[in-house]
C-alpha cells in the first residue's frame, strides 16, 4: 500500500548500505519516518529533491519498513542550510518535532512548522527576531499540541503577552515591543516550561537567551 503526502524533511541519517532514513512532519500522520534506497549513491535522482528543512510531495510505501518511492520538491529554504545562526534555529525547531510524542492538531502544526520555517529563511529578519520568533513557536507549538498553560508562577505582563501569541499569527511576535526584564523572565518560563512538558532541559532551548 502507498500514500500520497506532503511533508517537510526535519532530518536525515546513513541506514544500510548505500541507503538514507528520512525523517519527515506530515499533516495527517505527524512524524514519519522513511527510508530511501541508494539515497548515498551520486546517481540518485530523488535524493536531490529531500534537502533538510524542505517542503516536499512524497509517495510512500507501507511496509516493515516505509520507503520513498516518489519525491517532488515543493518548497525549499535553502537559506536554513547555508547561514550557521539559522541553521541552528531551524535545528531547535526540527529537535521539539522529534522529541515530541503528543497526540495535538497536526495540520495546525504543519501550518505553524510552514509559518517559521519560511520566516526563519528570510533573509532580511535580524538574528534576534528570528530568536523571539523560535521562542514564541515554542508556546505556540505547545498549545497545539494540547499542553495547558505552565503551573508556575509567571507575572501578569507576561501572561498577557503569552495570551497574545496564542492568539496572533507569528509573524505578528515582530511588532512586539519587549522589556529587558520581561524578556528575561519570558526566557526563563520558556526553559522551565520545556522540562516541565518533557522532563528534560532542550539544548536548543539554550539558544533563546540571545534574544
Amino acid at each position: 500500500m502507498t500514500f500520497k503526502t506532503e511533508a517537510f524533511v526535519l532530518k536525515t541519517k546513513a541506514f544500510k548500505d548505500a541507503d538514507r532514513l528520512y525523517y519527515l512532519f506530515t499533516p495527517s500522520e505527524g512524524m514519519v519516518t522513511a527510508v530511501l534506497k541508494s539515497a548515498a549513491k551520486s546517481g540518485s535522482k530523488l535524493a536531490g529533491h529531500l534537502p533538510v528543512f524542505a517542503k516536499v510531495r512524497v509517495m510512500i510505501g507501507r511496509g516493515k519498513i516505509d520507503h520513498l518511492a516518489g519525491v517532488e520538491l515543493v518548497e525549499d529554504f535553502p537559506n536554513l542550510r547555508s547561514d550557521l545562526k539559522n541553521l541552528a534555529l531551524a535545528s531547535s525547531i526540527a529537535e521539539i518535532f522529534l522529541n515530541d510524542f503528543s497526540f495535538g492538531q497536526k495540520q495546525a502544526e504543519f501550518k505553524l512548522l510552514n509559518e517559521v520555517l519560511f520566516l526563519l529563511n528570510n533573509e532580511t529578519l535580524e538574528p534576534g527576531a528570528k530568536l523571539l520568533l523560535v521562542r514564541a513557536f515554542l508556546w505556540k507549538f505547545l498549545a497545539l499540541s494540547g499542553f495547558s498553560l505552565p503551573t508556575f508562577s509567571i507575572s501578569k505582563t507576561l501572561l498577557q503577552l503569552i495570551q497574545e501569541i496564542l492568539k496572533q499569527p507569528l509573524v505578528e511576535v515582530l511588532n512586539f515591543s519587549l522589556s529587558k526584564e520581561l524578556n528575561k523572565e519570558w526566557l526563563q518560563a520558556s526553559q522551565i516550561y520545556y522540562q516541565e512538558v518533557y522532563d528534560r532541559p532542550s539544548q536548543a532551548l539554550k539558544l533563546f537567551v540571545y534574544g
